[in-house]
């Protein structure tokens, strides 16, 4: 998926100079990001092509008031995801996430689960995992949703399930991600999901070896 920019997208660690109006300088700074910048300029590139693309739904599909009911946010939340789903009907994995990217991202993730935290890291990760956990049925209290969440790209995610928590170590070492997107764990994979359309956008398979956490 590529959409085409005016600007070329900052390198980060670096000072570019050229471009006045870059569309997502709010993105920065990139803390403890311990990634190569070449490689986190693509992931960062190919998340703000995202992100203009969600915009570009935004403006198409009406928003709902701060006053709106739960059907009508639901309503609304259906509308962005077949927009998504319509406008990257091609996307396969790792057109975000591209293979350099996730590299890096194992990288990363094997180092945190190896430290000295791996046992809270390992934890938290499990904390609203679908694969570990799952949320009482609105219907009947004393029972639990059974439901999984299929990861693929352009997968809705489940909207019974729960959310995995993110560990704070972790996010500090990964890029930064704008609102629009947000990282989570199910089970062992890391995807990439719009936060308000609730579709998966791409994933790393089995992004943690660590055996404690459920496939």
């Amino acid at each position: 998926m590529r959409i085409a920019s005016r600007c070329l997208p900052i390198v980060f660690l670096a000072v570019v100079t050229g471009c006045t109006n870059h569309r997502n300088a709010h993105i920065a700074p990139v803390g403890d990001v311990d990634m190569d910048a070449k490689v986190l300029a693509k992931f960062q590139h190919e998340i703000e092509d995202y992100q203009e693309l969600h915009k570009e739904l935004v403006h198409r599909i009406p928003t709902v008031s701060l006053n709106a009911s739960a059907q009508e946010i639901a309503a609304h939340r259906a509308k962005m995801a077949k927009g998504i789903q319509a406008e990257r009907k091609s996307a396969k994995q790792g057109e975000i996430i591209r293979p350099s990217v996730e590299a890096a991202f194992r990288r990363i993730i094997a180092k945190e689960m190896a430290g000295p935290e791996r046992v809270q890291v390992a934890k938290e990760i499990k904390q609203g995992n679908p694969t570990a956990e799952n949320v009482p049925n609105q219907d009947n209290p004393t029972r639990e949703h059974t439901e999984s969440v299929q990861v693929a790209v352009n997968a809705a995610y489940n909207d019974d399930a729960p959310f995995s928590s993110m560990p704070s170590t972790l996010l500090l070492k990964l890029p930064p991600l704008p609102p629009e997107v947000t990282y989570q764990f199910v089970g062992r994979d890391l995807i990439l999901r719009d936060t308000e359309a609730n579709v998966i956008l791409d994933f790393i398979k089995d992004a943690i070896t660590d055996r404690s956490v459920p496939r």
